[in-house]
């Protein structure tokens, strides 16, 4: 891949995470000054990432219809004035109205930037490829934790929105420089539905399976971390601090996994991950001190780090060129799923059974999720 190429895509992929890892953090809290309870605002953040998830499965058909560039560009300029809307709102229906929108975006442009990214690596910089790109979510965490909680604790939440909206003014600018690719379709659109899903293969769908069930766990410590930093009477900008802390701990992660992983291969190094999220989990359920939570949400992102990193790199070894709009979008769309389930479902656990067991439930899912990548079986590439 060239240079050129991987920087651009490097660019729409950090804009759309400083935003989300700048703002999300601080969302249970926004949706609390406007009435919701940890139950109503699990499911908030639930419907966006529903949202998210139909941007990220929608990505492949309008991939295989109207390539990536084009609709790359429309993605980044509607969201300029919805990040901005988001500010502006004055109940919690208004504000699920928008950010769902907002999401439904973000889940598009992750997707289009991987498909793109996954049909212009070649097989044996893979790894590389999508660790740097893979290092966005820890660069974006860095730059908008550390942005996002001294702006509401200085300036309030519309001032946040404002700046983060016209940040995103340079998403489509990128967009519009980046280098699209054709894909071969096969003889016929019939054809090709009856097929995808077959040339996936069985390997493909436990990859899935596994990564939707350490996303829901996560889930826990993303709203969960949240609601109860705000219970023990921390600021705006420490609770968005852990996101920040996170980004910069996990950094080198997903880039050296990526590199690594096409040396040694790749299931190991993703199991890493998974263990990770799990002790990160774990630790949340002793945390009191500030430190606490940035250790723990560290672990955390370690883990999403080297998902995007060796799980794209895997997918992209697992599916054939056919179909890889179709598995890519499809594996990006186990974090927005496991946002579903895992908001919905937290949301109540913490209300129903606490903040303690329902961080060291979602650990124990976590290291279940780690189980389900033993049975993958993979050839030399992607070993």
């Amino acid at each position: 891949m060239e240079k050129r190429q991987l920087v651009l895509l490097f660019g729409c992929s950090l804009i759309p995470w400083t935003i989300g890892n700048g703002i999300m953090p601080l969302l249970p809290v926004y949706a609390g000054k406007l009435g919701a309870s940890s139950a109503e605002s699990g499911a908030y953040l639930a419907i966006a990432y529903v949202a998210i998830t139909l941007g990220a499965l929608s990505a492949s058909w309008i991939s295989g219809r109207f390539g990536r560039k084009g609709p790359l560009v429309a993605v980044g300029l509607l969201a300029v004035p919805l990040t901005w809307l988001t500010g502006q709102v004055t109940n919690l229906w208004q504000l699920t109205a928008v950010t769902a929108a907002l999401w439904l975006l973000g889940g598009m442009g992750f997707a289009l930037t991987s498909i793109l990214a996954g049909l212009y690596a070649r097989p044996e910089e893979r790894g590389r490829v999508f660790g740097v790109l893979s290092m966005t979510g820890p660069v974006g965490a860095l730059l908008g934790g550390l942005a996002a909680g001294p702006m509401v604790d200085g300036w309030g939440f519309p001032a946040m929105f404002l700046a983060f909206a016209l940040a995103a003014l340079a998403w489509p600018v990128m967009a519009l420089l980046v280098k699209d690719a054709r894909i071969e379709q096969p003889g016929s659109q019939k054809e090709a539905s009856s097929e995808l899903s077959p040339e996936l293969g069985g390997m493909f769908w436990l990859l899935f399976a596994a990564s939707l069930v350490v996303m829901v766990a996560n889930m826990a410590g993303v709203l969960g971390r949240s609601l109860v930093m705000d219970n023990l009477g921390f600021s705006a900008a420490a609770i968005s601090s852990t996101g920040a802390v996170g980004g910069a701990v996990s950094l080198p992660f997903g880039l050296v996994a990526g590199v690594l992983s096409d040396r040694l291969g790749r299931k190991g190094l993703l199991a890493f991950g998974f263990l990770a999220s799990a002790l990160g989990l774990i630790l949340l359920t002793f945390a009191a001190d500030l430190w606490h939570f940035w250790l723990a949400i560290s672990l955390v992102t370690v883990q999403n780090a080297v998902s995007g990193a060796v799980g794209s790199a895997l997918v992209a070894d697992l599916v054939p060129q056919g179909a890889l709009g179709k598995g890519m979008a499809l594996f990006s769309a186990t974090g927005w799923l496991g946002g579903v389930v895992g908001f919905a479902a937290v949301g109540v656990a913490i209300q129903a059974a606490g903040f303690s067991a329902t961080f060291f439930g979602a650990g124990l899912l976590a290291l279940a999720a780690a189980g389900l990548l033993l049975k993958i079986r993979v050839g030399k590439t992607g070993g």
